[in-house]
């Protein structure tokens, strides 16, 4: 059943969140940051080709779709800005904007030299606009706020989205008669209850917010599937074609989810919230996996069904409507030669395993870097992680199977 949060569709069962039309997903500011650093990596690879205008660019066409073909005026989009988690923005002047808070500029980081990395936010304010947006004040290279300065104007992008109404439109689908939920003490609609229950939605100053959204040790944003899918195939496409192998471009991705699953899904699992709505329903270590599931099922990241469970051993994962496969199919609905897309799914599933049995969660073990560079992402004991199937290759469900090593 759907269940509307302020003008936000979530829809568990079918694995969807939507606002505006819109899928959404819910994220966090390590995913973000490791997303937008594997994006970097595509520096050089053509010629004249440059990774920070594709960030942008895919922001920029997320705001001038709402703003051209949904009708949305500034203040909606300023007001949807807040709502997903990307902090407060405020126009200063005719030609300033300022994000008096900021998920990208506080909560993300970059792994090098200080620049400005508010990539996201300039297209935004671009598309918003239907201007050039330049960073010329950024909290990562040491500015004190994240100021934005509009330029001369710019014509709409051709969009490389596609916005049918996911309900009506396939891949996506609602039946799953051949992966139901398998037997555990886990009530899956009571976890997901509990989780849509929470606030985990910026506010702004008057409703007493500060535009962030800080739960389970990170900050969440509910960002736009579609950019998200765009920024990760179109750099991996081009790694590709230039002669990257594909394991090599393919892991750069996985390596995001895997960040995501030791600082999200690992927060989730040694949080209050957790232990009064999950862990007294988990008989054992197989619930666990259960218990984590339901809660990525009202994540907007697909609807999610275990499979197969050896504790230790092997963890198949099924995930229809998953988000990477339908976007793939959409962005790129003529290429089903490859089966190995979800990158973000199959970094998760991995990190799944190995919150359990590399760390063990369970023991409470606190997270923070030091851990995950020491253990949860030593290679010693890391599982392989493959994906069988795929919603982008025509397959009905993407299938994502990780095991210890041999």
């Amino acid at each position: 059943m759907a269940k509307r949060v302020m003008g936000i569709d979530v829809e568990p069962d079918k694995g969807l969140a939507r606002l505006g039309g819109l899928s959404h997903v819910f994220h966090c500011n390590h995913y973000n940051a490791h997303l937008q650093m594997a994006v970097q990596l595509g520096e050089g690879i053509e010629e004249g080709f440059e990774p920070n205008r594709l960030l942008q660019d895919a922001a920029r066409a997320i705001a001038e779709h709402l703003r051209r073909e949904r009708g949305y005026s500034e203040a909606q989009l300023l007001e949807e800005y807040t709502l997903c988690g990307f902090g407060i923005l405020k126009r200063i002047d005719d030609d300033t904007f300022e994000a008096e808070r900021s998920h990208y500029g506080e909560l993300t980081y970059h792994h090098g030299r200080p620049q400005p990395s508010c990539l996201f936010d300039a297209g935004f304010i671009s598309g918003m606009t239907g201007r050039e947006a330049v960073e010329v004040q950024c909290r990562h290279a040491g500015g004190s706020t994240d100021r934005f300065e509009l330029r001369g104007s710019v014509d709409p992008l051709p969009s490389p989205f596609r916005h049918p109404d996911p309900l009506v439109e396939p891949p996506a689908r609602f039946d799953f008669p051949e992966c139901r939920v398998t037997d555990s003490g886990v009530d899956e609609q009571a976890v997901i209850d509990a989780v849509s229950g929470l606030e985990l939605f910026g506010k702004p100053p008057e409703e007493g917010g500060n535009g962030l959204v800080e739960a389970f040790g990170v900050g969440l944003t509910f960002h736009y599937a579609d950019y998200y899918n765009f920024i990760s195939y179109e750099i991996y496409r081009r790694m590709v074609a230039i002669g990257v192998p594909s394991d090599m471009a393919r892991e750069a991705f996985v390596q995001a989810g895997h960040v995501c699953a030791f600082n999200t899904l690992g927060g989730i699992m040694e949080s209050e919230a957790w232990d009064q709505a999950v862990r007294p329903m988990c008989r054992d270590v197989s619930d666990w996996v259960h218990g984590i599931v339901a809660v990525i099922n009202a994540l907007g990241w697909g609807t999610w069904r275990v499979e197969r469970v050896e504790p230790g051993r092997e963890l198949v994962i099924r995930v229809y409507n998953s988000y990477e496969g339908v976007g793939y199919r959409r962005l790129y609905p003529a290429d089903d030669s490859e089966r190995q897309m979800s990158f973000l799914a199959m970094g998760a599933v991995r990190g799944i395993a190995h919150l359990l049995w590399k760390i063990d969660i369970r023991e409470r073990p606190g997270l923070n870097e030091d851990l995950y560079m020491k253990t949860f992402n030593d290679p010693k004991g890391y599982w392989s992680v493959e994906q069988t199937h795929a919603i982008g290759a025509g397959d009905p469900y993407d299938r994502i199977v990780t095991r210890a090593p041999a």
